[in-house]
C-alpha cells in the first residue's frame, strides 16, 4: 500500500528522496496535537508539529472507487508494440551479416563489439562495453577510437591506442592516453522489426524472448495499475475527509511554515535554472503573485492533512506495535533504497519514522472505513 509518511505530500515528494526527509523541515510532526489550539513545537531538525483544532467528519461518509480490471490482452499489446517501436528507433535490430566475416572495417559499418578501455594499465569508468553496436564514422565514441578500427579485420580482436580530448568533460581522462582492446564480433545488417534474439540482447539476457518480456510486461503493467488504484484511493479518502471534517483553529504559524518550505524549494529551482525567482514563478505559474496563491493554498492544505490523521491517531488510539514497526520500517528502506536499518534510522531518527507509520494507519484506517463505490 501507498506509504503516507514517504509520498502523500507533494511539497514532500519535491523536496526529499522520500518523504521522511525532513531535514529542511519537511515532514511530521513529534508529537499529536491536542484537542485545543497549542502553539506549534520548536522542532528544527527534522519536522514540524502542527497545532490547531479539528473535529473529524463522520467516517460513514467516505467511499472510494471500486478496483478496475485486470490488465487487458490490447492494453498488453499496444503497450508492447509501442515499446519496442521506441526501442528500435534507438537502437535497430542490427543481426550478424555473414559474408563480412574476415573482411575489412570500413567507415560506414555497423560493427557489434566488446571493448575494455585502460588508463595506465587500469580498467576505467565508462570505459567497457560488451556487444556494442557502433557505426564508424559516426562518431559517437572518440575520434582515435573509431578511426582505429577502419582497416581491422572482422572477427579478430586487436589494441588501438587513443588520446582522450583536452575538453573531454571528464578531469580524469582530459587529455589522457588510453589502450582500447576491442574484439569486432561481426559487422551488423538492419533487420526490420523486433525478434527473440532482438530482445535477449537488448535486455543482455534477461529475457530470453517477446513472448516472455511480454509476460514481464503484464505483470509490470498491473502493479502500475494497482499502484495508480492505491494512489486514487488514498489521495479520494484524504481529500474527502478533510472536507467534512471542521477546522475550529487553524494556526497561521503552522500554514507559514509549509509555505515558506515550499518557496525555499522553488527558489532553489530557480537558481538552479539560472533565473530569478519572479521569472521562473512567471514560467511555471504565470506571475509572482499565482505563485503565492497556490503555496499559500497548498501549505493550508497539507495542514489540514496532517490535523486530521494525528486526530485519527489519536481518537482511534493507533499505536504501532514493535512488529509493526519492523513491517513497515522494511518498506520505509526499500522505498529510500536502504540496505541498513540502522544507517535508516540514524538518518531520518525512530521517532519521526513512527510518527510517518502512525499517518500511514491513519489513512490505511479511513481506507477500510471508506465504502466501495461503482
Amino acid at each position: 500500500m501507498k506509504k503516507i509518511g514517504i509520498a502523500l505530500l507533494v511539497v514532500t515528494a519535491m523536496l526529499a528522496l522520500t518523504g521522511c526527509d525532513g531535514k529542511n523541515g519537511n515532514g511530521f510532526a513529534t508529537a499529536t496535537p491536542s484537542a485545543s489550539p497549542t502553539p506549534i513545537a520548536d522542532v528544527e531538525s527534522l519536522y514540524h508539529v502542527c497545532g490547531g483544532e479539528v473535529v473529524l467528519g463522520s467516517y460513514d461518509k467516505l467511499t472510494k472507487p471500486a478496483k478496475g480490471a485486470a490488465v487487458s490482452e490490447a492494453e498488453l499489446e499496444e503497450e508492447l508494440q509501442s515499446q519496442i517501436k521506441d526501442a528500435l528507433a534507438q537502437y535497430p535490430n542490427y543481426v550478424p551479416d555473414e559474408s563480412r566475416n574476415g573482411t575489412e572495417i570500413k567507415t560506414g559499418d555497423t560493427v557489434n563489439i566488446d571493448f575494455v578501455g585502460k588508463l595506465d594499465g587500469e580498467a576505467f569508468s565508462g570505459g567497457t562495453g560488451k556487444g556494442y553496436d557502433l557505426k564508424v564514422g559516426d562518431y559517437q565514441f572518440i575520434e582515435d577510437f573509431e578511426n582505429g578500427l577502419i582497416g581491422k579485420t572482422v572477427g579478430t580482436t586487436f589494441d588501438i591506442d587513443a588520446t582522450f580530448p583536452e575538453d573531454y568533460g571528464k578531469e580524469e581522462l582530459n587529455g589522457k592516453a588510453v589502450v582500447f582492446t576491442i574484439t569486432v564480433n561481426y559487422v551488423g545488417t538492419e533487420k526490420e522489426g523486433a525478434d527473440d534474439d532482438y530482445i535477449k540482447r537488448l535486455s543482455d539476457g534477461e529475457y530470453a524472448s517477446i513472448d516472455e518480456y511480454r509476460e514481464a510486461l503484464r505483470e509490470m503493467l498491473q502493479q502500475e495499475k494497482d499502484a495508480n488504484y492505491d494512489d486514487d484511493v488514498f489521495n479520494t479518502v484524504i481529500d474527502q475527509m478533510v472536507a467534512i471534517s471542521e477546522f475550529k483553529t487553524i494556526l497561521d504559524d503552522d500554514v507559514e511554515f509549509y509555505a515558506n518550505d515550499m518557496l525555499e524549494y522553488y527558489q532553489s529551482m530557480a537558481s538552479y535554472y539560472g533565473m530569478g525567482v519572479e521569472d521562473f514563478a512567471s514560467m511555471a505559474f504565470g506571475s509572482y503573485d499565482d505563485m503565492m496563491k497556490s503555496i499559500d493554498e497548498n501549505a493550508t492544505t497539507y495542514v489540514k492533512q496532517y490535523m486530521v490523521l494525528q486526530q485519527v491517531v489519536k481518537q482511534e488510539n493507533l499505536t504501532v506495535s514493535d512488529e509493526k514497526y519492523k513491517e513497515m520500517i522494511a518498506g520505509y528502506m526499500e522505498t529510500a533504497q536502504y540496505d541498513s536499518q540502522e544507517e535508516f534510522e540514524a538518518a531520518y531518527t525512530k521517532e519521526y519514522l513512527m510518527y510517518c507509520m502512525q499517518n500511514d494507519l491513519a489513512l490505511e484506517f479511513l481506507v477500510d472505513k471508506a465504502k466501495v463505490v461503482d
